[in-house]
Formats: C-alpha cells, structure tokens, sequence
C-alpha cells in the first residue's frame, strides 16, 4: 500500500552525458542565435572565430565581442539578456560535462567596461 514512501525525498539525478546539450555545438548555435537579427561585418567575423573554438573557453573570450555587437545594434539590455541566456548554457556545460570543468570559466560574469 505505501510502497511509493521510499521514493519520497530522493531526487534522481539527470545524466546529459550522451545528450545534445553536452556538444560544443550546442553553445557555438546559442551564439549564432544571440546574433541572428544582425547584419554587419563583425558578425561575419565572430563566425569565422567559432569555426575554431575548440573548448567552453574560447567561446567565453568571444563573448564580448558578441555583447558589443547587439549592444550596436540593439540595445545594453537586449544584448545583457542574449548573453545572460549564453552564460547559463556555458555555466550547465561545463558543470555537467565529463571532459570540462567548471574550473575552465571565470567564477562570476565578465564585467563589461564602457
């Protein structure tokens, strides 16, 4: 009758090992998609850089690139909610997948100076 009690309190992990979420890919498409309304050189530019990104660290020094891009396009506020939106998925990367490490990543947001 209570055989369901023992499953109270236990979380069950998620593994993302083998899932589409834990390939580079995966951040190289939010990036593209932070600047899919955009036409300029720049963005020309930023493709070409992540043709080569070979870690979740290369793609976080192309960062601010990318947040100066929207932010000449956009505006400051657009630009801080698209990379917000790509911090989170670089921070669940590196977090969860077994060949990165968290490590890899500034402890805290990069800090864009005007």
């Amino acid at each position: 009758m209570f055989s369901w009690l023992p499953w109270i309190g236990k979380s069950k992990r998620v593994q993302y090992h083998d899932t589409q979420v834990l390939e580079l890919d995966f951040l190289v498409d939010e990036f593209h998609a932070a600047m899919a309304d955009i036409q300029d050189p720049i963005r020309v530019r930023i493709h070409a850089a992540l043709l080569s990104c070979q870690s979740p660290k290369d793609l976080w020094f192309l960062r601010s690139k990318l947040f100066g891009l929207i932010s000449k396009h956009h505006c400051e506020s657009v630009a801080n909610t698209r990379i917000g939106r790509l911090d989170q998925k670089l921070r669940f990367f590196v977090d969860n997948h077994p060949d990165y490490s968290a490590d890899e990543l500034p402890s805290k947001p990069m800090m864009f100076v005007h």
